[in-house]
């Protein structure tokens, strides 16, 4: 019985010695596997909120840009102009350049400037020579 007494004695004490660093152990590997986890999650909930935000950023322009053409057309709308005047100003026509023209660098960039001055699109077109 005394070895009995003795493995008990003896198991009682590796197992006190033994669990703080079982504990320890187990904790480190569990908190590596939990962050590893979390990590998936807080990427897809970050890129989630960015999502958000840009959807509400481009809801918020859409908006600024519907007023603003809103207040235009009222403007427009309000000095009794006709009809045509009040659609090109709304809907300027296109820059119009030739390739010729665009192939130079100071043109096309002027040109390019004042189409997004206006509000409008920047048009190639054929060089008449080119037949």
């Amino acid at each position: 019985m005394a070895d009995d007494d003795k493995n008990d004695q003896l198991m009682t004490q590796f197992i006190e010695r033994a669990t703080p660093r079982l504990l320890e152990a187990l904790t480190t590997q569990m908190t590596e596997h939990v962050e590893k986890q979390i990590s998936g999650l807080v990427e897809n909930s970050t890129k989630l909120l960015d999502e958000v935000k840009d959807a509400k950023r481009e809801r918020d322009e859409a908006a600024a840009k519907q007023a603003e053409d809103l207040g235009q057309l009222k403007t427009l709308l309000e000095r009794g102009d006709d009809p045509k005047t009040v659609k090109d100003a709304l809907q300027p026509e296109p820059i119009k350049l030739t390739r010729t023209q665009a192939r130079d660098t100071t043109i096309y960039r002027r040109a390019r400037e004042q189409a997004a001055a206006n509000g409008t699109t920047l048009q190639i077109l054929k060089d008449p020579t080119d037949d």
